[in-house]
């Protein structure tokens, strides 16, 4: 069937031959543009910020990344413009949006420790002991257990491999409202995530709660710390150069795990491949806790913003999920 279908970049639609595709009507794509533009200049505008405001300054290999990420989308343009495979097109935008996202969004949240604001774990602490649930109890379960120890681990560290397959499924299955709608959902939830966190630094539930001792004794070594040294060299270090050796993750509040999780079962959801998404996804959201060295409400925090991230893309996309 042939339909003039609009990529969320270009400003008119491109007739191509493309059966069997579920194309993103002209007005989502619009709005999908908007989005995706919008997260991108608030998330720069928010890093300019905090340079001036910390007087910190970037090595210049962060400029590889960005002009890779510039090469990537021409790529992306020089595809549609001449009528290429929509696959290669999508893909290479994707692409593109995903390295200046991931970029913003670890400099926003790491620069943003410079700040020094108050430490939020005693805060985050009283949120959990009002919701009913003991960090340290469930750290020492699990170190208590190797084979769950381990199955954590590994479901922890597969949570950003997982996010690209669940894009990557719908770039195979030719849904390209549902593939947008993800990506959508998880750059805006990235950039929420960074801005937030600046208001809670926290040391983590594994340094704050004294479990690093538990690492070699149930847990694996790194566990709910592996980002401590660079939470040091942004909260409490005074060299004004970042480099990339300084970006590690050390987001506490609100868990960007959390939101991996769900944009996992959010890219499989309407597939045979739900009913392992979201057993998978759920001990990815567990694993948090003694692996991620997060508290409770950080997860609670991680939900909050993805609900609010899935229904910006909701909105932008025009189709429900199905």
């Amino acid at each position: 069937m042939n339909s003039a279908i609009a990529l969320p970049f270009s400003k008119r639609a491109r007739p191509v031959s493309e059966a069997g595709v579920r194309p993103v009507p002209p007005v989502a794509a619009k709005r999908l543009a908007l989005v995706l533009l919008a997260t991108l200049a608030v998330a720069t505008a928010a890093l300019l910020a905090l340079l001036a405001a910390t007087g910190m300054v970037l090595a210049a290999e962060f400029a590889k990344f960005m002009a890779l990420a510039a090469a990537v989308a021409a790529l992306g343009g020089y595809c549609h413009w001449r009528g290429l495979d929509w696959r290669l097109r999508d893909s290479a935008l994707v692409v593109a949006f995903a390295i200046a996202s991931l970029l913003l969004c670890g400099l926003v949240s790491s620069i943003g420790l410079r700040l020094g604001l108050p430490l939020a774990d005693p805060r985050l602490v009283r949120g959990d002991v009002a919701i009913g649930f003991d960090v340290r109890a469930i750290v020492e379960l699990v170190a208590a257990n190797p084979w769950l120890s381990d199955l954590l681990h590994f479901a922890y560290n597969s949570s950003g491999v997982l996010c690209v397959l669940a894009i990557a499924w719908n770039v195979a299955s030719r849904d390209r409202v549902r593939l947008w709608q993800a990506v959508v959902t998880i750059g805006t939830a990235m950039q929420v995530t960074a801005l937030v966190s600046i208001l809670f630094p926290a040391r983590g539930a594994a340094t704050w709660l004294g479990l690093n001792a538990l690492q070699g004794h149930g847990l694996p070594v790194g566990a709910g710390t592996y980002f401590a040294d660079a939470f040091a060299f942004f909260y409490s270090g005074s060299d004004p150069l970042i480099t990339l050796e300084h970006m590690s993750g050390i987001v506490a509040f609100p868990s960007f795990h959390t939101v991996m999780a769900l944009v996992i079962i959010q890219g499989f959801v309407g597939t045979p491949m739900r009913w392992l998404a979201v057993p998978w996804s759920a001990l990815v959201i567990v694993s948090t806790i003694p692996m991620g060295g997060h508290y409770v409400v950080d997860l609670a925090g991680g939900l909050a913003v993805w609900i609010s991230a899935f229904y910006v893309a909701q909105w932008a996309s025009g189709p429900r999920l199905r």
